[in-house]
């Protein structure tokens, strides 16, 4: 990285930052010692990297004030801020920093000035702004929604809202499952929702090439810690015994974007397995080229209308009937135990299985993925057997009502439906 590449006064601010922490620092009451005096040092070591990337940003600069943002974003939920100025001001410096530090810079192995291109073999770009932008703001959404909810965990606020269930929100967010955390759990998902919206803004139009590692890490962000989540979310009637309106409408933030991302992410895998241009370690944290990409004329401008890009990025996703009406079939096997009030095998599986097959259905409408499918069948065949052997444990009509249900659902999961564009990496 050098100076020409990134405007100096951004440097001056973040030295700006680090006196604004420290002056924030005596002048908001935060009456925790260890939060002071964690302030104290990352104010004075963003004043000082901040000064020092004036003449020489390396690397290892950058990457130690991107370190003390991410700290900045987790040590108020370590140390249990007292206030909410004292949570707020951290965090949002935190953020910040951040931004300044990694997001607005191109970090070693981008190249901002290159043109965004299209994967050979493939028929649109997954790197595209257009393909970022749903997931940024489901994420930013999720994030709203944790913090208000941490809000509540850390006694900033004295009540917490849920229209339909009793205790509902508080009784979970009050619940020995998530005092068992040593940190707020609802803020530590703030934390994770911040990391994941800097995974998606960060890296060019092309870093399904250039920066294989940060769409891996963006990857795992969105997809498998995202699945975690909201089985976790969905066992709460289980574990806890009531469910959570908020925790539900932040499940469905979290897996709405899951199909947008695959397609970066298997590009990004294609590359690297495919591509013989640099030793694998070299491709996965610098990047290369890949020859045969063409350029991307596809994506629209962000200043085109919002159907247009609506449209534009829905490349690579396809909406199956069969898919789509599996979604209605799980959320009603997540329903069943509270809404007919029947306990035992079914009453544990249920959730977990509905919820399962749900997030099979929505990652299969990505066309890269769209094999995924065939789990639900899997899936299908455990709750059948479940009800099967619980047959003398239940009245008949709920054996026969979840044993339809497992059957549509399997069958539901043989039809593929349409594939509308290209994604194999064809290497010339």
């Amino acid at each position: 990285m050098d100076d020409n590449k990134t405007p100096v006064q951004i440097y001056f601010i973040i030295s700006l930052l680090g006196l604004w922490l420290l002056a924030t620092t005596a002048s908001f009451e935060y009456k925790s010692t260890p939060l002071i005096i964690t302030n104290i040092f990352c104010s004075i070591a963003l004043i000082a990297l901040g000064l020092l990337c004036r003449h020489k940003p390396t690397a290892i600069r950058i990457w130690a004030i991107a370190a003390i943002g991410i700290w900045l974003q987790f040590s108020p939920l370590l140390f249990w801020a007292p206030n909410a100025s004292s949570y707020v001001n951290d965090t949002f410096i935190g953020c910040f920093v951040i931004a300044l530090s990694i997001t607005l810079h191109p970090m070693p192995g981008y190249s901002l000035k290159e043109m965004p291109t299209i994967p050979p073999g493939w028929s649109y770009n997954p790197s595209s702004w257009v393909q970022r932008l749903p997931i940024a703001f489901f994420a930013f959404v999720c994030w709203m929604l944790a913090r208000y909810l941490a809000a509540y965990q850390l006694g900033y606020i004295d009540t917490v809202w849920d229209p339909f269930f009793t205790p509902g929100t508080k009784g979970v967010l009050e619940s020995k499952v998530s005092k068992a955390f040593p940190v707020s759990d609802a803020g530590l998902g703030a934390f994770a929702y911040t990391m994941e919206f800097f995974s998606i803004c960060q890296g060019s139009t092309n870093r399904w090439r250039t920066a294989p590692w940060l769409v891996l890490v963006f990857g795992i962000l969105v997809v498998p810690v995202s699945i975690v989540s909201i089985v976790l979310i969905i066992l709460q009637p289980l574990v806890v015994g009531t469910w959570c309106t908020l925790c539900l409408t932040t499940a469905a933030c979290m897996l709405i974007p899951m199909p947008f991302a695959i397609g970066e992410v298997m590009a990004s895998i294609q590359y690297l397995r495919y591509s013989k241009e640099k030793p694998f370690f070299q491709r996965l944290f610098f990047g290369g080229e890949c020859p045969g990409e063409q350029p991307d004329t596809l994506s629209p401008p962000l200043e085109s209308p919002l159907f247009t890009l609506f449209k534009s990025s829905l490349s690579g996703l396809t909406f199956p009937w069969n898919l789509s009406l599996s979604i209605p079939l799980g959320i009603i096997i997540m329903a069943l135990p509270s809404a007919l009030g029947f306990e035992g095998l079914l009453y544990n599986s249920d959730p977990i299985l509905g919820a399962l097959s749900i997030v099979t259905a929505t990652v299969s409408f990505s066309e890269c993925l769209r094999n995924l499918r065939y789990l639900n069948c899997l899936i299908a065949t455990i709750l059948l057997i479940s009800a099967l052997i619980s047959w003398n444990n239940y009245p008949l009509f709920i054996v026969c009502l979840h044993a339809i249900l497992a059957i549509a659902i399997a069958l539901l999961a043989l039809r593929k439906g349409p594939i509308l564009e290209q994604w194999k990496l064809n290497i010339q």
